[in-house]
């Protein structure tokens, strides 16, 4: 099919033409998730996708297969960077997410089929090296907020516990802490903040978790040799640094200008706080100043 075939598609609001079915049609969509023709890929492509999930056009066996298609093609290739692979990868991980979202309000997966995803999304999140947000020419790349994605929908799923929403939030402060040549510009942290706040809403963990976890990013810090003119970070070890403070914001500020009021809100705020303060070299001290003025009475300031 070409492209025209699928934009008249989305322009008659996703409806499935009379003279195909899902099953002919389906096969050709999953394969063009990684085009790199961004408005094909978006908007007729996985859009179509997205809506026939939610629509219930799929039978329970065809959402299988899907799961199983979308979880290969998210291993492909992964841990190569530069390439247009990424793509294929990225919205295969979005794509997921549609079917556990649709999973969520009409449960038809199996605790085993739910924790199996689990398991390939966060070797996806964990493995994906190639962090690109926007290209130009082949739109949003976008693995790492899509990865999020998925695991906000999977924490939000009956099937996973304490235990694996404990896991889910370790691959997470893993992941924001890797060394990587890309730092977060294109809202990632925000969209990895948004798994922890989906995470609060199961109140399934206990509120003293959070300060495990938060001890966990603040080893960052360990890297940066601030004083060290010789040893001084590494590029990928200060992205690191940055990305985990910019997801620590995100999150920090979801929490308290949403005013969310879920249990363990206070603890992980109080825990985000003390974790900043772990990874500051200095500029949380009103003694600061006196860089830029020596005779400055800081008493009168804080």
């Amino acid at each position: 099919m070409d492209k025209a075939f699928w934009r008249s598609i989305a322009l008659n609001h996703f409806q499935l033409p009379a003279d195909y079915s899902v099953e002919q049609l389906t096969p050709e969509l999953l394969s063009l998730l990684g085009d790199p023709d961004p408005e094909l890929r978006d908007y007729y492509i996985y859009s179509t996708l997205e809506n026939w999930i939610q629509e219930g056009l799929y039978t329970h066996t065809q959402l299988r297969s899907m799961v199983m298609q979308l979880a290969e093609n998210m291993r492909y290739d992964l841990g190569k960077q530069g390439d247009d692979m990424v793509l294929l990868r990225s919205f295969s991980a979005l794509t997921l997410s549609d079917i556990l979202k649709y999973d969520n309000s009409h449960p038809f997966l199996a605790r085993s089929e739910v924790h199996g995803i689990l398991e390939q999304a966060i070797s996806y999140l964990v493995g994906e090296q190639d962090l690109r947000g926007y290209v130009t020419g082949k739109g949003w790349l976008h693995a790492l907020a899509h990865a999020g994605d998925l695991l906000g929908v999977l924490a939000r799923n009956r099937h996973l516990g304490d235990t694996e929403l404990k896991r889910m939030m370790a691959a997470l402060a893993e992941r924001v802490t890797l060394p990587t040549d890309y730092g977060y510009m294109t809202l990632e942290e925000e969209r990895l903040a948004l798994v922890v706040i989906a995470t609060l809403t199961r109140d399934i963990l206990s509120p003293t978790f959070w300060s495990w976890w938060g001890r966990q990013m603040s080893q960052v810090e360990e890297r940066m040799h601030w004083e060290n003119t010789v040893r001084f970070a590494q590029p990928p070890d200060i992205n690191a640094y940055h990305n985990t403070k910019l997801f620590l914001h995100a999150l920090f500020f979801q929490l308290t200008i949403t005013g969310y009021k879920m249990r363990g809100v206070p603890e992980l705020v109080e825990t985000i706080r003390q974790t900043l303060n772990r990874l500051d070299p200095g500029f949380f001290s009103a003694d600061v100043i006196k860089i830029l003025d020596p005779d400055i009475h800081t008493e009168d300031l804080a």
